[in-house]
């Protein structure tokens, strides 16, 4: 089976980014929506148990589908670099960027998860969202 060459897997990169990018603009208004339905949630004069629970419910699949693209991007970014150092082990020449890229992102193996800042976000997210539908209301 043929390799890819540097070219080819860069574009791929790149057209994949543009997609990951859309992607990442629409979790963002996910979350957005989902902290506003948190918090009409908590300012409603209600105590609606069945709007509570279909709140955290969506609140929580928003992150979780946040999430699956993270570590989607995390895993075609390091894979893509894996498959240049590859490249360049074969004997093909990189240009400085893709070198760059390798020496950033090239793990040696599969890349599944994102880097800690990334799941600390998440974490923080889900639990403003959990805090606002659940937490008792002062006064």
């Amino acid at each position: 089976m043929e390799q890819m060459s540097e070219y080819q897997s860069l574009t791929m990169f790149g057209t994949y980014s543009i997609a990951f990018a859309l992607r990442s603009i629409g979790a963002l208004l996910g979350i957005w929506l989902a902290l506003r339905i948190a918090n009409n949630i908590r300012t409603s004069d209600e105590d609606n148990m069945i709007a509570k629970i279909l709140g955290t419910g969506f609140g929580v699949l928003t992150v979780m589908f946040a999430y699956y693209w993270q570590s989607a991007y995390f895993s075609l970014r390091g894979n893509v670099a894996n498959g240049l150092n590859d490249l360049a082990a074969s004997g093909t020449e990189l240009s400085a960027g893709s070198q760059q890229f390798v020496a950033n992102f090239a793990t040696g193996n599969a890349v599944t998860s994102p880097n800690a800042p990334v799941i600390l976000f998440d974490l923080i997210v889900l639990a403003m969202i959990v805090a606002q539908i659940w937490m008792p209301k002062k006064g």
